[in-house]
């Protein structure tokens, strides 16, 4: 009986027909900065390799859930990009020399963020067939991020973080402490869809109370689905606020002035 399982086993090995082995695709990929390659490493049966043509060897790639291809490519012929791919491709490029693999890859030049998505490799021959799927972000760091502290009142203070221009969706934390932080809780998180981007607004108002001098408040924003993440920091002095004209240079000097002006004027006129 064992003998007869490992000869099943043996035999089904031997017939295996194409086998996708590895599906390399980044799994992020910043908008518009440099060229992204999707390589499907696959292998064939020796009769195939041998085969006039490989046996009827097409290799496609699909985008997301589209049943028409965004590449093809039949050996002997040239590569084709389609679809949503169409003009972005080189299709020059090749993931190696041997006539059977070439062209199996797909080099994005330029990739921006309506090619984010799955993407999946499909090999073929005349019996049989494999595919294998991967996801692709292309992702847009924030255009501006601004962190800034406000006195609703003498006793509090609101902390806000802003960022611009993310894409896709982001998240934002506040956070205080400056060698171990802690998330704040209660902030409130709004986040605004733009015209192929987001906005996003975190804040949270503290008590002075709470608090102690001075205290370093800290803003973290992530892309999840890029794995990208980047932070900005203030300190916060608690306690009313300076005058508007206040100055950390100049303030003591002229508060010694109005105090002396003040005792030239009440000693003048006792004299």
């Amino acid at each position: 009986m064992w003998t007869g399982f490992v000869a099943l086993i043996t035999a089904a090995t031997t017939i295996a027909g194409v086998q996708i082995k590895d599906l390399r695709v980044p799994p992020s990929v910043r908008n518009g900065s440099r060229p992204a390659l999707l390589d499907c490493e696959y292998t064939l049966k020796p009769e195939e390799l041998a085969a006039d043509k490989y046996s009827g060897l097409v290799v496609k790639w699909y985008f997301k859930n589209s049943p028409s291809p965004v590449y093809q490519w039949i050996p002997g012929q040239k590569p084709q990009d389609l679809g949503i791919l169409k003009g972005k491709l080189d299709l020059s490029h090749r993931a190696s020399d041997h006539g059977a693999t070439m062209h199996r890859a797909l080099y994005i030049t330029n990739p921006t963020t309506e090619l984010s998505g799955e993407y999946k490799c499909f090999v073929s021959t005349f019996d049989d067939e494999d595919f294998m799927t991967k996801k692709m972000v292309v992702f847009v760091p924030e255009r501006s991020l601004d962190m800034m502290q406000t006195k609703p009142n003498l006793d509090s203070v609101q902390i806000t973080c802003t960022a611009r221009g993310v894409y896709p969706e982001p998240k934002m934390a506040l956070l205080r402490g400056s060698k171990k932080k802690t998330n704040m809780d209660g902030v409130l998180v709004e986040t605004v869809p733009r015209r192929g981007s987001y906005d996003i607004v975190a804040s949270k108002v503290v008590q002075d109370s709470d608090l102690q001098t001075p205290t370093v408040f800290a803003c973290e924003l992530h892309i999840p689905e890029a794995q990208y993440s980047v932070s900005k920091r203030l300190v916060y002095y608690p306690g009313p606020p300076p005058p508007t004209n206040y100055n950390e240079t100049t303030y003591p000097h002229n508060w010694m002035l109005i105090v002396l002006s003040i005792f030239i004027g009440t000693w003048r006129g006792t004299a």
